[in-house]
């Protein structure tokens, strides 16, 4: 019987649909910031959800 598992963490490809950018923004930006919620594991890259969710929000608090 199959579980119902909720993701705790996404693939670059899957945040890419999520944020709605390019693949070069993300690879060449955003993995690259300290502030990015991202790990590695071996030589694959994983977003965290929910950390990324909050740093959307304090994205939206910086005075432009």
């Amino acid at each position: 019987m199959e579980e119902n598992v909720t993701k705790m963490v996404i693939t670059p490809v899957e945040c890419i649909k999520v944020l709605g950018c390019s693949r070069s923004m993300m690879y060449d930006n955003l993995l690259r910031r300290k502030d990015f919620p991202c790990f590695k594991v071996g030589k694959r890259i994983f977003i965290n959800k929910e950390k990324l969710q909050s740093w959307i929000d304090k994205q939206c608090e910086y005075k432009r």
